[in-house]
């Protein structure tokens, strides 16, 4: 892996755990074919097509809700929900960090 890429997507995502957290989610979904790849790539590699479809712009995290009112907030392992646009939209996936 090119790390000037990881650098340039990391920059976009924010940090180095919200971009992992992002790839990590975006290959399940395409190694369980949910979802088709946003990028013409010839790689079959899911990081490598989730990279690039960062860089790209074509995923993203979406922003963290808004904290409960006159409740906690349980702390736990981060969930991370990906929405996706329409297929045919250009619309890029939103990705949720719970």
């Amino acid at each position: 892996m090119d790390l000037q890429r990881w650098d340039r997507a990391k920059e976009l995502v924010g940090n180095t755990f919200e971009l992992t957290t992002l790839i990590q989610k975006r290959c399940r979904e395409l190694v369980k074919g949910k979802q088709r790849k946003l990028v013409d790539l010839e790689s079959r590699n899911p990081i490598q097509i989730a990279l690039e479809e960062v860089l790209q712009g074509k995923i993203h995290l979406a922003p963290p809700p808004p904290p409960e009112v006159g409740g906690h907030l349980e702390v736990g392992a981060p969930s991370v929900e990906v929405k996706a646009a329409a297929p045919a939209a250009d619309a890029p996936i939103e990705v949720k960090i719970d």
